[in-house]
């Protein structure tokens, strides 16, 4: 995703209000998505100006979004004034995963109640994809498919306040998502992605929500297993920044 290049001087016109709102927007929304994908990784620090080239905007944008990240607890401000993406400790890993069994949990069994052959067929769609990423040890795809599969369960939910308090979990322990990939001891297989659909093809909502929390509690072991006082970090794991798509 390339942001406009062109900035709209400060004249205060409503053209350039318009534009000015239309950057900050695809701003905000390029470093959400690469947060809940797990694009940045733990420990990583934003630098304003690459992030600003990689986008083709100035800085001031992206400054603002950083901020506004900050107060929201997905990204944090160290001492010495720059901001980094929080490493989680187990602790914090195991409220975020407590707190996301019981919303995912209610978010896919609504949606199971409401769930339409479109939406069986779109999840399957998106699984096959997933697990061929998978097979080729695609990370970038992995986290990308992954992440899809489970919104659009979510989203079916037809619960605007859920989904919300969904995306505000995800943008905090997204990032230890790469790690979860990276486990040699632990593969990562999403195999409870077919419990969930085959919930689904039963018009089982309590099996789509068990297959739900499973799918959570697998990767939260998974977190645990690499977590220390510092946070759940793998010292090879590096940021994917800016290769993924909007």
């Amino acid at each position: 995703m390339r942001t406009e290049k062109a900035e709209v001087a400060g004249n205060g016109n409503e053209e350039g209000k318009r534009q000015r709102g239309h950057i900050y927007e695809r701003v905000l929304s390029y470093m959400r998505r690469g947060l809940m994908v797990g694009a940045f990784v733990p420990g990583q620090v934003m630098s304003l100006r690459k992030l600003a080239a990689g986008l083709g905007t100035s800085p001031m944008p992206v400054r603002e979004v950083l901020s506004q990240l900050v107060a929201a607890n997905a990204l944090e401000e160290t001492k010495g004034g720059s901001v980094r993406v929080p490493r989680l400790s187990a602790e914090k890993l195991s409220d975020i995963f407590s707190v996301r069994e019981l919303l995912e949990g209610t978010a896919a069994e609504l949606a199971a109640k409401k769930a339409s052959p479109a939406l069986l067929n779109g999840l399957t769609s998106i699984n096959k994809q997933l697990l061929q990423a998978i097979a080729k040890r695609d990370i970038l795809n992995c986290l990308s498919f992954n992440q899809k599969f489970h919104f659009t369960l979510y989203q079916a939910s037809e619960s605007e306040t859920l989904t919300l308090l969904i995306e505000s979990l995800w943008l905090q322990f997204g990032p230890t998502m790469y790690m979860s990939l990276l486990i040699p001891s632990k593969p990562w297989s999403a195999s409870h992605h077919e419990d969930i659909l085959a919930g689904l093809k039963e018009g089982n909502p309590t099996a789509v929500k068990r297959g739900t929390i499973q799918d959570i509690r697998t990767t939260c072991r998974a977190l645990l297993s690499i977590a220390d006082s510092q946070g759940a970090e793998l010292p090879f794991a590096q940021g994917m920044e800016l290769q993924f798509d909007d």
